[in-house]
């Protein structure tokens, strides 16, 4: 009775801050896309080919990301990183209305069909700064910080940096962003961490 109720908060918690979340995201991509600033190129891109099998890698996010919920071990640290979320959306969405920014990606045909989806379900604005590598690095730092001793061990350190590395080429590799999107999500992940660590 304890475990199911230890996991129904997570859960719910996890649940609320993932809807918020999209309704705002989903929502602000229609506010400012007539002002954004459309990025056809960065350095990244003339070297680091286009492959439409780099979505999974750049879907996981959404895994290592739901892991903080079940695996920290104290639900403080649940409620730290619920905050932590919705504080790193809330400066995104403030940046994406006063600077919008869009990329320029590659056309869905001859591309395998989730591509496509992929295309389908996320316009192409509110680029900078990436949220998708800002979420990943406070996931892979919280995992490292209070996950089970595994993940906070020698093997569990390369495999979770190895796998944050892996969805911040994902996000480049795709042309959802470019690198300067990517790094400035990481510093606002970095943010983040610090200020979870502290809680």
């Amino acid at each position: 009775m304890m475990l199911k109720r230890f996991l129904a908060q997570r859960l719910a918690l996890g649940a609320v801050v993932a809807l918020v979340a999209t309704v705002a995201y989903r929502s602000i991509q229609y506010v400012s896309v007539d002002r954004a600033t459309v990025r056809e190129s960065c350095w990244t891109w003339r070297w680091l080919p286009f492959h439409p099998g780099w979505l999974w890698p750049y879907l996981s996010m959404f895994v290592i990301v739901g892991l903080p919920w079940l695996l920290l071990r104290e639900l403080r640290q649940v409620h730290r990183f619920a905050l932590c979320l919705l504080g790193m959306a809330a400066v995104g969405w403030l940046i994406f209305m006063i600077y919008p920014t869009a990329c320029v990606r590659p056309s869905a045909e001859g591309q395998p069909e989730s591509y496509a989806f992929l295309l389908a379900l996320d316009r192409p604005n509110n680029c900078l700064p990436c949220l998708h590598s800002a979420m990943a690095v406070l996931a892979t730092w919280a995992l490292l910080r209070g996950g089970p001793v595994i993940l906070r061990g020698p093997l569990g350190q390369v495999l979770l940096i190895g796998w944050l590395a892996t969805i911040c080429i994902s996000i480049v590799a795709l042309r959802q962003h470019t690198d300067v999107d990517m790094l400035a999500g990481m510093a606002l992940g970095g943010a983040a961490a610090w200020w979870w660590s502290r809680g």
